[in-house]
């Protein structure tokens, strides 16, 4: 049983659990991943991630588990590496948890930079690997160049190969024109995948992506009447910085960085496209909620830069 309430000093970003009656966590700015079993902590493994000082976004970013993980035990991550002095780069690879310091490179060379790297990972349906990346605002015009990995969600297979029906044939590029995606989540139901996307000072995004689809960025914002660009389902402005998501049922839950709070959409319509109800759930501090992830046994946990820990979903 994952406990109530950890400390964790360096940033976790991403909760995984295993059906083994496991955990896995990581942390951003000190490369760790840490296994959790009946109270007892192991440091699975240390990612050489890059050493930078000050504000930054860089790190372990995302961590997922394998679909056949009961029996094959293959976790993916996602970090910022150097490969110069003054160059960095995001790169995922997957390790077996129990077998030592191993990592099989699947992706490398995706863009990085002090902000907007992404690094956010879920496994679809058909157990393809899907991966949200941002862009740094110095080039957000390649946001909109399928040739540039930054502001795109990625689609491979699990051993890093290009899916053969992905929009664009030999590219992992799956939808373009994202700013910064910070949440993942497919629906139980119609399996399609919902991401969050922050935007500047206004227009962060919720949106259900489409294979090639083109989500505005840094061309439109938020709603707009262009036929070229897929509108999303809901916006907020002032923006809340919308973080990690899951579905519980049919409704969709996701963080919000700034308010430190926890926002439920229920979700209608034939497709699961409309808005019929938002609410916040949970509120804690502001500048808190990086995440929100759901035990095996349906106990809600959030991350927060300095804590993971367990929450009740009520209203406000």
């Amino acid at each position: 049983m994952f406990p109530a309430v950890l400390e964790a000093y360096g940033f976790p970003i991403t909760l995984v659990f295993a059906s083994d009656n496991r955990a896995f966590f990581s942390e951003r700015i000190t490369g760790n991943l840490w296994e959790i079993r009946d109270d007892e902590f192991r440091l699975v493994r240390h990612f050489p991630i890059v050493n930078i000082t000050g504000h930054h976004e860089t790190g372990l970013l995302g961590i997922v588990l394998d679909p056949g993980f009961k029996d094959n035990h293959l976790l993916y991550a996602y970090y910022t590496r150097r490969q110069s002095h003054k160059e960095f780069s995001n790169i995922i690879v997957r390790i077996n948890v129990d077998e030592g310091e191993k990592e099989e490179v699947l992706l490398d060379g995706i863009p990085a930079g002090l902000i907007h790297n992404g690094g956010i990972m879920a496994f679809g349906p058909d157990k393809t690997l899907f991966v949200g990346v941002g862009v740094n605002n110095e080039e957000k015009e390649k946001a909109q160049e399928l040739e540039f990995l930054g502001g795109k969600v990625l689609r491979i297979n699990p051993n890093g190969t290009i899916p053969k029906d992905n929009p664009f044939p030999g590219s992992p590029v799956y939808s373009f024109g994202h700013r910064n995606i910070f949440g993942l989540a497919f629906h139980p139901q119609n399996g399609r995948l919902y991401i969050s996307d922050v935007g500047p000072n206004d227009n962060d995004e919720i949106n259900i992506i489409e294979p090639g689809g083109n989500y505005g960025w840094p061309q439109v914002m938020g709603i707009s009447d262009s036929p070229k660009h897929v509108n999303p389902i809901i916006t907020f402005t002032p923006v809340i910085t919308p973080t990690q998501s899951t579905f519980i049922d049919d409704d969709l839950y996701f963080g919000s960085y700034n308010q430190g709070a926890v926002f439920k959409l229920t979700l209608g319509g034939e497709n699961f496209d409309q808005i019929e109800k938002q609410e916040v759930v949970y509120r804690g501090k502001p500048f808190g909620v990086l995440g929100v992830f759901q035990s095996p046994e349906g106990k809600t946990y959030i991350t927060r830069p300095e804590a993971i820990q367990q929450i009740s979903l009520g209203g406000f």
